[in-house]
């Protein structure tokens, strides 16, 4: 076991180097092309590669303001998604698995891994 553990550190910690080596060549790209857009994609072919640079703006709802805006639906730029309220759901399934089943489909998800050095 101490050979595996040991394997995976050695493992992440190229990992986290290679990302950070990636993330570095990536600002030296943009750096490099200046993309003028604030979003969208730039493409520039240059020295036998092809690169495109897409630029993103992140956004964020203040979610109450907007529905105090009262827009009508033709002016509406939200989509409501479901989601699942897990405590609502555990305990539901306790009481009654089958109705849950009925419309909830259950698949194992990757494992999450720690190894610490004690």
């Amino acid at each position: 076991m101490k050979e595996i553990c040991e394997k995976f550190l050695t493992a992440k910690a190229k990992e986290a180097a290679a990302k950070e080596e990636r993330l570095n060549a990536e600002a030296e790209l943009v750096a490099a092309l200046k993309p003028g857009k604030l979003e969208g994609t730039a493409t520039i072919a240059t020295d036998g590669f092809k690169v495109s640079v897409t630029a993103k703006l992140n956004r964020t709802l203040d979610y109450e303001a907007y529905q105090e805006m009262q827009l009508p639906d033709n002016m509406a730029f939200v989509d409501l998604k479901p989601t699942i309220n897990l405590k609502n759901l555990r305990m539901l399934e306790r009481l009654d698995p089958d109705t849950v089943a009925q419309c909830v489909t259950v698949k194992p998800g990757k494992p999450s891994i720690k190894v610490e050095v004690v």
